[in-house]
């Protein structure tokens, strides 16, 4: 089984500075041996990250990053796929108007499929959390610690699969106090380092491994999100 995981990464195709393969390498050279790259708001990186991990033994589980709003603040909003959905034509399409926030032309693509909670041209936590569920992805909020405490204890209503429990700029205390709202709410947690680079002049986000899930708790992320198979 996997003994170390770190399931928070960006790429170049977001705005990391290292390419997925190249991310895989680091990752075998940081005794990291399951990852997954969750870049904002595409999937284009993960078929590479995906070949270069079985090259070099590096399981990489497919996901996203997706940006969504809950009143005035940024929420972040992880996703993980069980199985080819990230190449879902209409998947791709609808990350790109994410992008380039054009919320109406996603409303369009899905038609009634979707609830859109928010009236304006943003995509709300609620519907983000909607659209990667109907695509089959497992949901989990990313780093709750960047949140106010009165969003988070709002946001955490809402029909996540879990969140992002260990994370770069926890503190020990943050991390312990993240695990008990997973264990109270029957929670999936995941640990990310948030990696986008080697040479962050002022390191914002952690080096791949610097926060990781252990082989237990690998095991039950990939047992509890339905990912074991992927």
């Amino acid at each position: 089984m996997y003994k170390k995981g770190d399931f928070h990464i960006h790429s170049t195709f977001s705005d990391g500075g290292h390419n997925p393969k190249e991310i895989v390498m680091l990752s075998k050279k940081r005794n990291v041996d399951i990852i997954a790259l969750t870049d904002h708001n595409n999937t284009d990186g993960i078929d590479e990250a995906i070949s270069s991990g079985k090259q070099l033994g590096i399981k990489v589980i497919p996901g996203v990053e997706l940006s969504t709003r809950y009143n005035d603040s940024r929420v972040h909003v992880l996703g993980y796929f069980k199985d080819d959905s990230y190449k879902n034509e209409l998947l791709i399409e609808i990350l790109r108007n994410v992008k380039r926030h054009k919320i109406s032309s996603i409303k369009r693509l899905l038609g009634k499929s979707i609830n859109f909670e928010s009236k304006k041209d943003v995509l709300s936590v609620e519907t983000g959390i909607e659209i990667l569920k109907f695509f089959g992805a497992t949901v989990i909020l990313a780093h709750p610690v960047l949140l106010t405490k009165n969003h988070f204890q709002e946001i955490v209503k809402l029909n996540f699969d879990g969140l992002e429990a260990k994370y770069f700029s926890n503190t020990d205390e943050d991390t312990e106090y993240f695990l008990e709202v997973a264990r109270n709410r029957n929670w999936i947690y995941t640990a990310g380092s948030d990696f986008h680079s080697c040479s962050e002049p002022f390191r914002a986000h952690g080096m791949i491994g610097d926060i990781f899930l252990n082989e237990q708790e690998i095991l039950n992320f990939l047992v509890q999100g339905n990912l074991l198979h992927v």
